[in-house]
């Protein structure tokens, strides 16, 4: 594997930029001291990783809180239609008769006059 220029657009940008030198001495000095950046960056992740385990505890606790609490109910099993249908003419006749019943209880109270 060969290290530099590429293509010609690479080579370019080398020919262009090799006899230039700069000297950043302003940027240098200027510079935060980099183990100090990067004790801060630490510190940072090490902040976030513990608010992220926090609220990892914490989602855990309400998870188990919550579903302790569940109470389940028993749903009704799902009727066919046909079953459906069944059950209102049960009760259709359930009605019919009960009001039969009522009506010749009536009549065995007070029979009708009969006409001689």
């Amino acid at each position: 594997m060969a290290v530099g220029a590429q293509d010609s657009l690479d080579k370019a940008l080398v020919r262009k930029y090799q006899s230039l030198k700069v000297d950043n001495a302003i940027v240098e000095t200027s510079m935060i001291d980099p183990n100090k950046m990067m004790a801060t960056m630490n510190d940072y992740a090490n902040a976030q990783m513990e608010a992220y385990r926090i609220h990892q505890a914490l989602r855990d606790v309400c998870t188990k809180a919550i579903s302790m609490n569940i109470q389940y109910m028993k749903m009704k099993s799902v009727k066919s239609k046909k079953e459906r249908i069944a059950e209102a003419a049960k009760k259709v006749v359930a009605a019919q008769m009960a009001q039969k019943n009522t009506l010749a209880q009536r009549l065995a109270k007070d029979p009708r006059p009969t006409s001689a």
